[in-house]
């Protein structure tokens, strides 16, 4: 066996087999500590749990440096086989075992009620046969062994009657289902977002898993992203708030992360929030929040074009009623939607609209289209348009703050119908932590949202079924949504 150093750290990822059971070949057991993580990689939990020699500021020391790299630490504090989650689903799965064994279900069944009961995207089986049955017998034989007595003997029999017949899952390609050998790998939606602290530009399938870093290193506090991957196009754009001393740009990168370029430089967008991406005009628009104005450049970031302007003084740009922020686009209609958030949690935000383009002779600091959708709303952040339906974020207080918002915005307002104030009515979904970013999936009608505090929410478009998908696993900002067709 190799040394290392005694200054180092010896983890186990086992989560069948405790530290005790492997003292035998380990010399520095103050520093030997069980790491559990999860498969796929993208997934984010790690259980530390010590054994009994463990020194306590080993332990201390992972559950403090563990969440900075963006993992969901739980603390194991005794030891057991198992660890947290594979101790439960031990139970789960003899459990499944059992009834199939007994005649009470088959497989297809069991899976089938518990993916419709608790929502599970595998039922028991198949993540058995993902596994390996071989595998799965050798962990039950273990939690046998160290707990004599109390472990039903028909589970490990099914599956050893399985693994004697050479069916071991998938990497037979027979298990308690058939698996076809070389099954091309399905591919997934993805969700694409910003984690603001870490400087980075994610992807993540939509189901929590497939995780991966697109682009690290990021200093300028990005805020806004588009993906564009189009034939011949094979880019990520995304805005940077810079330091708020009129220093913020936009970038655009190659997906794989190279080439990235400025496009926009420092000087010319003050602080860029939400971008949106038009690919029938070719165009990216973007808030300007500090700047109070909303700006468009083709796509490489030529012919800069100021929309909107909603202040011109010092007095005017402290005021935070004037900062844009959130923008969506109608192109059907030839529509622009922003918000003006107001103070932070101050109740004097705003929604509004203009044409897409600027009036032949305008002046952007005084249109004459511009309409007033929204008045007195909490803190309005990101926008979304989709069939009729604008869809926001709002950062403001409860009850009806750091909320999810929809309202019909397919007729025209005249200006006494212009809500004032803040409407139970148009909050959809509720009880996020700090929301930003949203975005939504046209064809499988979803609504997905990012907040400040690291997790990423799905709804439907109605707001329903509210669940996350990651939590507390970063600082979020903008998302989009990557289809599979693209992805």
């Amino acid at each position: 066996m190799q040394s290392c150093r005694m200054t180092a750290f010896l983890a186990s990822n086992s989560s069948s087999y405790t530290g005790s059971e492997m003292f035998e070949q380990v010399k520095n057991k103050a520093r030997f500590v069980n790491t559990h993580y999860y498969m796929p990689p993208g997934m984010i939990p790690l259980e530390i749990m010590p054994n009994p020699h463990t020194d306590p500021a080993v332990v201390e020391l992972l559950l403090r440096e563990a969440p900075r790299h963006g993992l969901a630490t739980y603390h194991v504090r005794k030891e057991s086989v198992g660890l947290l989650f594979n101790r439960i689903w031990a139970a789960i799965k003899r459990e499944s075992l059992y009834v199939v064994a007994s005649g009470i279900a088959s497989p297809a069944e069991v899976d089938g009620i518990m993916k419709s009961v608790l929502g599970m995207n595998r039922g028991v089986f198949e993540m058995l046969d993902s596994v390996g049955l071989d595998v799965a017998l050798d962990i039950e034989n273990h939690y046998a062994a160290v707990r004599p007595g109390q472990i039903p003997p028909e589970p490990a029999a099914l599956l050893k009657s399985m693994v004697d017949a050479g069916k071991l899952g998938v990497k037979s390609g027979s298990g308690f289902y058939e698996h076809p050998p070389h099954a091309p790998m399905v591919e997934k939606d993805h969700i694409v977002f910003l984690d603001i602290i870490k400087g980075e530009v994610r992807s993540l399938a939509i189901d929590g898993r497939e995780g991966k870093t697109l682009i690290s290193g990021l200093t300028s506090r990005p805020d806004g992203v588009q993906i564009d991957e189009r034939p011949g196009k094979g880019h990520l754009y995304w805005t940077n708030m810079g330091t708020g001393a009129n220093d913020g740009f936009l970038s655009r990168a190659n997906i794989d992360g190279s080439d990235m370029t400025t496009i926009v430089p420092p000087g010319a967008t003050h602080t860029p929030k939400q971008l949106v991406l038009d690919t029938q005009g070719e165009r990216l628009y973007w808030c300007d929040r500090e700047g109070s104005k909303i700006q468009r450049c083709n796509l490489d970031g030529s012919d800069l074009t100021t929309l909107y302007v909603s202040a011109s003084t010092p007095a005017e740009h402290k005021d935070q009623r004037t900062w844009c922020v959130g923008i969506t686009l109608d192109t059907a209609r030839g529509l622009l939607y922003w918000t003006q958030k107001g103070d932070s949690k101050g109740w004097n935000g705003r929604i509004l609209r203009a044409n897409i383009d600027l009036p032949a002779g305008a002046d952007p600091a005084s249109r004459e289209d511009v309409e007033v959708l929204f008045d007195g709303l909490p803190e309005p952040i990101d926008l979304e348009y989709h069939d009729g339906y604008l869809y926001w974020t709002d950062r403001g207080d409860p009850p009806f703050g750091n909320s999810l918002n929809r309202a019909d915005v397919s007729a025209p307002l005249a200006p006494e119908s212009i809500p004032r104030g803040p409407s139970g009515a148009l909050v959809i979904a509720e009880r996020f932590h700090e929301t930003i970013g949203l975005t939504v999936d046209p064809v499988g009608k979803k609504i997905y949202v990012s907040d400040l505090l690291g997790s990423l929410w799905v709804t439907n478009l109605d707001g329903s079924h509210k669940t996350a998908i990651l939590r507390d696993a970063g600082n979020f900002t903008g998302i989009t949504f990557h289809p599979a067709k693209s992805a």
